[in-house]
C-alpha cells in the first residue's frame, strides 16, 4: 500500500468540501459550518488525499470520527467505490450526523457509538486517528495503538495526528484551545496526556511501527504532527 502524492488542485479540493458539507444540511447548520470550516482551514485532510495515504480499496477504521466528515469527504474524492470506513465515537450527536451524512452509503460505512479504549477493532488496512489520544491516559494510549496493530493488515498503516509537547508556544496554544473545544461541548477535561514528538515515535516503535512525521500545522498556530506509522513486524507484547 504505497503512498504517492498527486497532483493536486486546491479549487478542484475546495468543491469537494462544498460537497461533503452538503451533506451534513440535515443535520442543521451547526455541523454544516463544522464540515466547512474543519475540511476547509485544517491541512490534514487536503494532505491524506494529495499524499494518497488512503488507497482506494482501504478498509478503513476512523477512531474518534466525530460527525463524520472524513468519511463525507471520501466519498466526495476521487479514490473509486471500493473503500469502507468504519467509525467510532463517545458522542451520541455525532454519530447520528455521520449516520444521517452518509445515508447513501450505508453499505460501506458505519458509525457506531464506542468508546475507542474498549471497541473491537475490526481487520483493516488503514487506521485513522486525529486529534483524539491526548484525551486518555498513557497506558491508554498505548493499548488503543498496540490494538490498532493487531487489526491491521501485514502491509496496513496508521495516520495518527498528535499535538507535539515540545512544540512551544503553538503546544500550548493546542493545549488551550482543547480546552475550549471541550468546554463548547459539554465534556470539560482538567488534563490532557500529551507528549513531545520524540516520545510519540519511541512508543509506535516500540509496538512495531516504521515511523515517518510530517508536520501538519501549515497556517495554523497549532503543533500539529501526522504520524504515517506502517507495520514493520511482530508486535512487541509490552508497551506504555
Amino acid at each position: 500500500m504505497a503512498a504517492h502524492a498527486r497532483t493536486f488542485d486546491n479549487s478542484d479540493y475546495q468543491r469537494r468540501v462544498d460537497r461533503a458539507a452538503r451533506r451534513f444540511r440535515s443535520s442543521g447548520r451547526g455541523p454544516y459550518y463544522f464540515c466547512r470550516g474543519k475540511l476547509g482551514s485544517d491541512p490534514v485532510f487536503a494532505a491524506l488525499l494529495r499524499d494518497v495515504h488512503i488507497p482506494g480499496n482501504a478498509r478503513i477504521v476512523d477512531l474518534g470520527c466525530g460527525q463524520g466528515v472524513l468519511a463525507a469527504l471520501l466519498a466526495e474524492s476521487d479514490l473509486g467505490h471500493l473503500w469502507t470506513l468504519r467509525g467510532f465515537d463517545l458522542r451520541r450527536t455525532a454519530i447520528g450526523s455521520a449516520q444521517r451524512a452518509m445515508r447513501d452509503m450505508a453499505a460501506r460505512t458505519q458509525f457506531e457509538l464506542g468508546d475507542i479504549e474498549a471497541v473491537q477493532l475490526p481487520p483493516c488496512d488503514v487506521v485513522v486517528i486525529l486529534d483524539v489520544l491526548h484525551y486518555i491516559d498513557h497506558g491508554a494510549q498505548a493499548s488503543v495503538l498496540a490494538r490498532a496493530f493487531d487489526a491491521l493488515a501485514a502491509d496496513g498503516r496508521l495516520l495518527l495526528r498528535i499535538g507535539d509537547a515540545s512544540g512551544g508556544w503553538r503546544s500550548t496554544f493546542t493545549l488551550i484551545t482543547d480546552w475550549i473545544v471541550t468546554i463548547a461541548r459539554g465534556t470539560f477535561q482538567r488534563r490532557f496526556w500529551c507528549r513531545p514528538l520524540s516520545q510519540w515515535i519511541g512508543l509506535l516503535e516500540a509496538i512495531g511501527f516504521e515511523v515517518q512525521a510530517q508536520p501538519m500545522s501549515a497556517g495554523t498556530p497549532f503543533a500539529n504532527v501526522l504520524l504515517i506509522a506502517k507495520k514493520r513486524r511482530a508486535r512487541s507484547a509490552s508497551v506504555s
